[in-house]
């Protein structure tokens, strides 16, 4: 269970349909986006320093399990806030600023669904808010005092954001500033009871509710502009420049006051504890410590798939081989595209492998007890009650390359799915996983599965993750998929090219596909072309077969499997 893993674990957004969860290490802050199906939540990535320490949203943890049991709490209060925005009743354009919204009026957006997330998880998950108290108490330690904020406007609003989530301002307003504060922060408190009616049934107009709160936060700031950014705090959404916090790190001294002064103002019960850190049950500090294990255990078994396949780029014109970000979202929402062609593909290539092995009924071998109890039910003598042994079966390998260039842009999706009906039905097919691989390629090399790896949902997250950009190494991908297959020694092997067709990065490469193509036909490896909405891959590839719709899935590519992989086994391809 890596960090993404970890971060759907502690979700309060169980439709991960809805929503997705991506790292970005240029990030510092996390950011909340809009997209076209729901929301996208970037998370940055944890850090590990050069010495020893380890680094997350601005804060520096020693590299101890301690320090990591801290780092997962950071973590779990900011997946929790902003999952939490997505379960909001408002309108979307209401949870996320618009491009159009001013700095002031995304502040504002922003109080009203902060104060909808501390009602949701105090009605829902109070033991949660420890975690939220936690990094509130980190933040309020790295924020500057009040007076060394010189802009009047930013001075108010990190006041104010202090002041609801730890219950002070830190350092000192003047007096027309502090009752500002004083004001929006009861405007705020009765808000969050009024969202907690909300969520208990209440038949409240919360559109109405949120513009009118809105308005009113507005109107109270509007006269200490100019406004020149929005202040936020670290483990929450970032809305652009935020100038706010020191690079001094917080004092030990006054974080346990910090922390219980957050819970109070939370709205939650302070526990009687003799040390801070017995709040958190066990299992949470160590499911923090396998987030950290996990993807430290990845990132060594990534690095030393990239090893073994470095010298095949030689080979090859490709400029890197890398892992693809994981998008474990767009996986899902691709794969409903072609919901149901994977079992019916898996069908057609099933009774294709039934076809070209031996008739299963024989007349010696083992004995098949149901065959000769049926037999002597019916009163039907039969000598066909024999299975043939298992290793006279033919063995098989596959490697799956889809093109992820940007000539593929448009039809991309429906590659992407066409690609994850024909992996899932080969990860039935291939009960050993270790006898097939799938890439991804444009002018770089992604791995997708290598044949170390099952078809596990971080190998979805991948396939999910690509982007369709690039110039279009075709030969190139062929080449170094081809040259794998080679040195394998089972009875059939099978590349799959999904592609449009159009090949294209460096001179001749048509002619260099072709011959590409049939120098692997000599070697007994059937390629098979599978056209993306178009019927090019016929002017490359002996076996091909274009693809429209989710019914061309299972009904040609499996007559075309079926078709080849005879003449392959009988030596005609």
């Amino acid at each position: 269970m890596g960090f993404i893993d970890y971060a759907w674990a502690v979700s309060l957004q169980k439709d991960n349909t809805k929503v997705k969860i991506l790292q970005d290490e240029t990030l510092e802050q996390p950011i909340l986006l809009d997209d076209p199906y729901g929301f996208t939540i970037k998370l940055p990535t944890i850090r590990f320093l050069n010495d020893g320490n380890v680094s997350f949203l601005g804060h520096k943890f020693p590299g101890s399990s301690a320090g990591k049991a801290k780092v997962g709490r950071l973590f779990r209060a900011s997946v929790m806030h902003l999952t939490t925005h997505t379960l909001a009743p408002f309108s979307k354009d209401r949870v996320i600023p618009s491009e159009k919204d001013s700095l002031l009026t995304s502040f504002a957006k922003r109080l009203v669904n902060d104060a909808y997330i501390v009602a949701y998880i105090g009605a829902w998950y109070p033991d949660r808010f420890f975690d939220v108290a936690y990094a509130n108490a980190l933040a309020y330690q790295k924020i500057k005092l009040s007076e060394r904020i010189f802009t009047v406007s930013t001075r108010l609003m990190s006041s104010l954001l202090t002041q609801l989530t730890v219950g002070s301002v830190k350092g000192t307003l003047a007096p027309d500033e502090q009752k500002v504060v004083d004001q929006l922060a009861t405007e705020l408190g009765a808000l969050k009871e009024a969202l907690l009616m909300v969520i208990a049934g209440d038949p409240t107009d919360v559109n109405k509710l949120f513009d009118e709160k809105v308005k009113v936060i507005m109107d109270a700031l509007e006269p200490f502009g100019p406004f020149l950014e929005v202040p936020s705090l670290r483990h929450t959404e970032g809305v652009g420049r935020c100038s706010i916090y020191s690079n001094v790190e917080g004092t030990a001294d006054d974080f346990e006051g910090l922390f219980v002064q957050s819970l109070m103002t939370l709205g939650t019960d302070v526990p009687t504890v003799d040390n801070l850190d017995q709040l958190w049950r066990p299992e949470q500090e160590a499911e923090a410590l396998q987030a950290f294990n996990s993807e430290m255990y990845q990132k060594q078994r990534n690095e030393k798939i990239l090893e073994k396949l470095s010298p095949y780029l030689g080979w090859t014109r490709f400029k890197k081989i890398s892992f693809p970000e994981e998008d474990y979202t767009q996986y899902l929402r691709a794969r409903s595209l072609v919901q149901g062609t994977s079992r019916r593909l898996l069908d057609i290539l099933r009774s294709a492998f039934n076809y070209l092995d031996e008739d299963p009924r024989q007349e010696m071998g083992q004995l098949d007890l149901t065959a000769v109890i049926q037999s002597l039910a019916a009163n039907k003598p039969a000598t066909d009650v024999f299975n043939l042994d298992e290793y006279l079966k033919p063995s098989f390998a596959w490697s799956l390359l889809l093109d992820v260039s940007r000539s593929m842009q448009v039809k991309g999706e429906f590659g992407r799915a066409l690609s994850i009906s024909v992996g899932e039905a080969a990860r039935e097919l291939m009960i050993d996983p270790a006898s097939w691989t799938f890439f991804g390629f444009s002018d770089k090399l992604y791995v997708l599965k290598d044949s170390t790896e099952a078809y596990s949902r971080r190998v979805r997250a991948r396939i999910g993750g690509l982007r369709f950009e690039g110039l279009t190494y075709i030969p190139d991908a062929i080449t170094i998929a081809g040259k794998m297959l080679a040195k394998r020694f089972e009875e059939q092997r099978v590349l799959v090219v999904i592609s449009d067709g159009w090949p294209y990065g460096y001179p001749n490469m048509p002619l260099a596909l072709k011959e590409t193509v049939d120098a692997l036909i000599k070697k007994n490896v059937i390629v098979l072309g599978i056209g993306v909405e178009t019927d090019r891959m016929g002017n490359f590839f002996h076996f091909h077969s274009a693809i429209y719709s989710p019914k061309d899935i299972y009904k040609r590519f499996g007559n075309l499997y079926a078709e080849a992989s005879a003449k392959g086994l009988e030596g005609e391809a």
